[in-house]
């Protein structure tokens, strides 16, 4: 656990962060450490409960499609929706990409939204490395970026975010019933998004409630 906390504020640095701030951080994430190992018993709690009714596999990407959003205020869905899905012994996953756009500023820049589904059904170590950050309390920011942990107002969901204040690129991901990853990326915009990407991530986790 001492690792993953390490790989994360390390991870996360940027040339302009002041050392303290990195102390900080980890300090804040190693306290955080005690939520992060819960987390992952109740997840393997509720991986035996899926195995006791034969639920080991993540399901078919067409159907991980039908959990996108129908819509995205203000933008118009690019083309349809696209997906896969890999399995082998011991591993399961598949995947689903789903892009809006907006109407082009003055400068001839479009706006989107994307919005990226995966489901870790049959391969719980993959959920774990990719849930532990998220649990683990931790937050930066400097002039130009912030970052860190976010709660989403789902039931045994996390989230994560990400804006770079340069760009204006907004970035929420979201992990929901210890097995579905929510990622909803809001680019070439010309303010803060990060509240309406958030939104969007746990109305997307809501739908997942119950699976």
């Amino acid at each position: 656990m001492a690792v993953a906390v390490a790989v994360v504020v390390l991870g996360c640095g940027g040339k302009d962060d002041a050392p303290s701030n990195s102390v900080e951080a980890m300090a804040r994430a190693v306290a955080n450490a005690p939520k992060v190992e819960a987390a992952m018993e109740t997840a393997e709690q509720f991986q035996q409960e899926r195995v006791a009714r034969g639920d080991t596999l993540a399901m078919p990407y067409a159907e991980l499609q039908e959990y996108l959003p129908s819509s995205v205020d203000g933008y118009s869905a690019e083309g349809g929706p696209s997906g896969s899905q890999q399995s082998m012994p011991g591993f399961s996953m598949s995947q689903t990409q789903q892009t809006w756009v907006g109407e082009a500023d003055g400068d001839g820049n479009t706006p989107e939204v994307e919005v990226t589904l995966v489901d870790f059904g049959g391969t719980q170590q993959a959920y774990a490395m990719m849930a532990a950050p998220l649990l683990m309390g931790f937050s930066q920011e400097d002039d130009h970026q912030r970052v860190g942990s976010i709660p989403i107002d789902v039931a045994h969901s996390a989230g994560w975010q990400e804006y770079d204040k340069d760009s204006k690129d907004a970035k929420v991901t979201a992990i929901t019933r210890y097995r579905y990853v929510i990622t909803v990326e809001a680019r070439n915009q010309g303010e803060d998004r990060t509240a309406m990407v958030k939104r969007l991530a746990e109305s997307i986790a809501r739908r997942f409630e119950g699976k």
